[in-house]
C-alpha cells in the first residue's frame, strides 16, 4: 500500500470520528441536529434528539439520561405539536431563536428568544450542560435556557418560582399520559406568596400539598433533619421569589409530577442500574383538600378524622354525621372585630391554604400579632419561619381551609372573641389534673395567724365559670383569657380574687371593661399588675 494511500485512510479515518463525536455545544445558521442524530453534554450524562415516548409514534425533541437509565426523559420541547413523521430538525438562528422544524420547514416549536437589537456583533451558540440544561448564549451571557420551561420533571439547579422583573413563572405540569408529553391533568405553582400549590385539571388542589416553607421544609412535608441527600430552600428579594433544589452528593436524583398526580423523588441506584422511589408526597385521607372543609381539622389517627376547631361547630350537623364534612365548621360566637378578640394557639399542624393570606419575612411574633388585630378580616397568624424560636409573620384573611394534624413545630394562631377563649380555658383547665398546695396566712384583728390548705381553692380554680357579655366573671387572668398565655401573675390574680372572696365572704360580681374599679376583681386586678 503506497504512503499516499496511508494518508487517504489516516485523514479519512478522523474525518468519521470528528463526525461521530458527540458535540455539546453548536454555533448559529447550523442545522443543529436532525431526527436520528443527537448532542451530547459534555461529561455524557444528558443527550438531546428526537424521540418516541412509549408506544406513541409520534416525534418529540427531548432532553433524556445518557450516560445512565438510557432513555429517561427529563425535557420536552414541543410537547402540543407532535411531529408525525421523522422530518424534524432544531435550528439556531443567529438572533439566538431555537426552532423545531417539521416537514418542509414548517414551524413546530420555538424557543421565541434574541438577542439583544443594542447587540453590535452577536456570538450566538447553544449548549447542553451536564445538569441537564439547554442554555443558548451570547457572548456568555444566558440568552435562554430550559431550566426556565420545566414540564414534568424537576432537576437539581432547577428554579421553581416566580421572575419578578420579567414575570416569567417557572412550574411544573405532568404528562397527559406514559405515551403522550402533552400538558396534562395537574401542575404544581407558586402561590403569591411563594408556596407550592399542585392543582388538577378542573382547578382543585391536589392531593399532597407541601405547605409553605417554615425554614426547616415544606409543613406539609416530612422533614428530614440527616438528609445527606439533597436540600432545599426559599429565595426571596425585589428581583425573584423561588424554590431551590440543589444535591450534596454525587447521587443522581430527579423530582417527577407523574401523569397522575403523584410528586415523587426518583434516586438512582447503580447496583441494580434501575429508579427507586426515594420519597413521595404521599396522599392519605387527610390530603383529600379541604375534606373537613373550612375551619375543620383533618387527622389520619382519628375516626372519623375531621373534627371542628376549638370554638367552633359543625356547619350542618346532618351532613357532618353522615360523613360529608365539606361544609366545614362555624363559629360559636361572632367576632366582635377588635373587642375582646384574642388567639387560641393550635400546636402541630399543617398550616392551612395560603392562597388568602400575607406575609412579612421581618417582623416578629408579637408585631405580627398586633398586625392580626389591626385588620377586622385577619383570622389568624403564625411564624413564617419556625427556626430559632420563629421569625416572620403569616396572616391568614379568609376561612381557614385545609388544616391537617402534623407531626411538626408549626403553630398558628387563630383569631376568636373572649368568651370563646374563656370556654376554651375552662375546657383544658378539665384536663389539668396537677395539684397544688396553696398555703395562706390571714391575721385577724387579734394578730393570730390561721394556716388553710386550701384544697377548695383549687377546685374552684379549675372550675371557673363561663364569660358573659364583654367581662369575666371569674377567677382567669386577662393574659390567660385573651393569649392563653400563663406566668407568675396569672396566679397571683386567680388566687386573690379567691382570697378577697374568703376574707369577705362576698361573691365577685361581673364587671365590664370600664366597672371593675370596687368590686373584687378590680382588687384581683390591681394585685395581677402588682405581681412579679
Amino acid at each position: 500500500m503506497s504512503q499516499s494511500t496511508h494518508i487517504f485512510f489516516f485523514i479519512a479515518f478522523i474525518l468519521v470520528l470528528s463526525d461521530c463525536a458527540p458535540l455539546d455545544t453548536i454555533s448559529p445558521n447550523q442545522e443543529i441536529i436532525k431526527d436520528g442524530s443527537s448532542i451530547v453534554s459534555e461529561g455524557g450524562m444528558f443527550e438531546l434528539g428526537f424521540f418516541s415516548p412509549g408506544k406513541s409514534k409520534n416525534r418529540y425533541l427531548g432532553i433524556w439520561y445518557k450516560k445512565i437509565s438510557n432513555g429517561t426523559v427529563v425535557w420536552v420541547a414541543n410537547r402540543q405539536t407532535p411531529i408525525t413523521d421523522r422530518s424534524g430538525k432544531l435550528n439556531l438562528s443567529r438572533q439566538g431563536n431555537l426552532m423545531v422544524l417539521g416537514g418542509a420547514n414548517s414551524m413546530v416549536w420555538s424557543s421565541n428568544s434574541t438577542v439583544s437589537a443594542r447587540s453590535s456583533s452577536p456570538v450566538v451558540v447553544v449548549q447542553l450542560l451536564d445538569n441537564g440544561n439547554l442554555v443558548v448564549w451570547n457572548n456568555q451571557h444566558l440568552v435562554w435556557q430550559s431550566f426556565d420551561y420545566p414540564g414534568d420533571t424537576f432537576l437539581a439547579g432547577m428554579k421553581f418560582g416566580k421572575d419578578l422583573v420579567t414575570g416569567l413563572e417557572r412550574i411544573m405540569t405532568s404528562w397527559k399520559s406514559h405515551d403522550d408529553p402533552s400538558i396534562g391533568e395537574y401542575s404544581v405553582i407558586l402561590d403569591t406568596n411563594g408556596y407550592p400549590q399542585a392543582f388538577g385539571w378542573q382547578g382543585e388542589v391536589l392531593f399532597g400539598r407541601l405547605g409553605p416553607w417554615n425554614g426547616l421544609g415544606f409543613s406539609g412535608f416530612p422533614i428530614e433533619k440527616e438528609n445527606q441527600i439533597y436540600s432545599t430552600g426559599l429565595v426571596i428579594n425585589d428581583k425573584e421569589i423561588y424554590h431551590k433544589y440543589e444535591l450534596k452528593s454525587s447521587v443522581v436524583q430527579r423530582v417527577v409530577l407523574t401523569w397522575d398526580g403523584k410528586t415523587r423523588f426518583f434516586h438512582w441506584i447503580e447496583r441494580i442500574q434501575d429508579w427507586i422511589v426515594y420519597a413521595e408526597v404521599a396522599a392519605d385521607t387527610c390530603d383529600r383538600f379541604s375534606i373537613c372543609g373550612p375551619y375543620g381539622i383533618c387527622s389520619i389517627n382519628k375516626h372519623p378524622p375531621c373534627t371542628c376547631m376549638q370554638g367552633f361547630e359543625p356547619r350542618n350537623p346532618e351532613e357532618w354525621d353522615a360523613s360529608d364534612w365539606v361544609s366545614g365548621c362555624v363559629r360559636k360566637t361572632p367576632l366582635n372585630c377588635g373587642n375582646g378578640d384574642g388567639f387560641w394557639k393550635l400546636t402541630g399542624v399543617r398550616v392551612p391554604d395560603t392562597r388568602r393570606s400575607w406575609y412579612n419575612v421581618s417582623m416578629t411574633l408579637g408585631e405580627c400579632e398586633m398586625a392580626c388585630k389591626r385588620k377586622c378580616s385577619c383570622t389568624g397568624y403564625a411564624s413564617l419561619d419556625i427556626r430559632n424560636g420563629g421569625s416572620g409573620c403569616l396572616l391568614w384573611f379568609d376561612e381557614l381551609l385545609d388544616t391537617k394534624e402534623y407531626d411538626a413545630n408549626q403553630d398558628i394562631y387563630i383569631r376568636m372573641t373572649s368568651i370563646e377563649l374563656q370556654g376554651l380555658v375552662d375546657s383544658q383547665s378539665n384536663f389539668n389534673k396537677k395539684k397544688r398546695i396553696l398555703v395562706v396566712v390571714l391575721l385577724t384583728s387579734s394578730a393570730l395567724p390561721f394556716i388553710f390548705v386550701v384544697a377548695y381553692v383549687c377546685r374552684k380554680i379549675t372550675k371557673m365559670p363561663h364569660m358573659k357579655g364583654r367581662g369575666s366573671s371569674g377567677y382567669i387572668s386577662p393574659e390567660y383569657a385573651v393569649h392563653g398565655r400563663f406566668s407568675i401573675k396569672s396566679d397571683v390574680f386567680s388566687f386573690g380574687v379567691m382570697v378577697l372572696e374568703i376574707i369577705s365572704g362576698k361573691k365577685n360580681r361581673e364587671f365590664s371593661h370600664g366597672d371593675h374599679k370596687d368590686n373584687l376583681l378590680g382588687h384581683a386586678w390591681r394585685l395581677y399588675n402588682e405581681g412579679s
